[in-house]
């Protein structure tokens, strides 16, 4: 059953916690009341990649080196308060679906590239994080992921010690078969080619699409539940959450879907 790491609603306990880079500091507070808890069992540390929605902005603050800095620092401080989770990190990444070939430095150094230079960097500056390798792919085109891992394999990057890959280019996909396509196309590599399937992450996928490929996921993550428009509250509530009754009340009805409607089991998470 694929997890769902998402942060809930501050007066709820949920054991599988995003953190955004871009503004920790609701995650932290989130972890310093529960974090230290058992209860607390995966995070993930996200880069906070939203700021390329801005179509002026073409790198991170500093450049990836400097953010990969940031994503360790966060970490360090994360491994402090969750003692008892597996706490992963996602090194920077370069996307193209907000604006195509936007961050495309060239037709050979596409968004890609510039990933896979990043991945490079983190783990040989890096090598003792628990790094979330981002597997980047260009806009609509489902087939650039293996693109992406055969660069990687290629440079030799030693898939023997990583064990996590986030598809990163669905972010903002609207059509359910590109996404399904993305993701067997990632699929089949690992298994003909590394002969077995690592974990595979989803960053932020539409949920009604979600339930084509959980068969082929380890995880998936969203910040959706706070627009109810996929769980049957928008008819009451036709906007975001407004107060904190509001998100535990979106919160919880998202979940009951996620387990009745797309996972198939009854309520609840393991």
């Amino acid at each position: 059953m694929p997890i769902f790491y998402t942060l809930p609603p501050w007066r709820i306990k949920y054991p599988y916690i995003l953190i955004n880079n871009r503004n920790p500091e609701q995650g932290l507070k989130y972890l310093i009341n529960y974090g230290h808890w058992r209860h607390t069992k995966k995070i993930i540390i996200d880069t906070g990649i939203e700021i390329f929605r801005d179509k002026e902005i073409k790198d991170y603050p500093g450049g990836y080196k400097h953010h990969t800095r940031r994503q360790v620092l966060l970490y360090e401080k994360i491994r402090k308060i969750a003692r008892y989770a597996e706490v992963y990190v996602t090194i920077p990444d370069y996307p193209d679906d907000y604006h195509p070939k936007n961050l495309w430095i060239s037709r050979e150094y596409t968004n890609i590239e510039r990933t896979i230079d990043s991945v490079f960097y983190a783990i040989t500056n890096y090598p003792n994080i628990n790094w979330l390798i981002p597997v980047q792919g260009w806009n609509h085109r489902p087939k650039s992921v293996i693109h992406s891992l055969q660069l990687l394999y290629r440079r030799d990057f030693p898939f023997e010690r990583y064990n996590y890959y986030a598809i990163a280019n669905l972010c903002v996909e609207q059509k359910c078969d590109i996404i399904v396509r993305t993701v067997e196309y990632a699929y089949n590599w690992f298994k003909d080619v590394l002969g077995y399937i690592p974990r595979i992450h989803l960053f932020g996928p539409k949920l009604r699409c979600v339930r084509k490929i959980v068969d082929k996921i380890y995880s998936w993550d969203s910040m959706a539940w706070t627009r109810p428009v996929e769980h049957g509250l928008h008819k009451k509530y036709p906007w975001s959450a407004k107060n904190e009754e509001q998100r535990e009340l979106f919160f919880m009805k998202y979940l009951e879907h996620i387990y009745k409607s797309v996972i198939g089991n009854d309520y609840g998470y393991t």
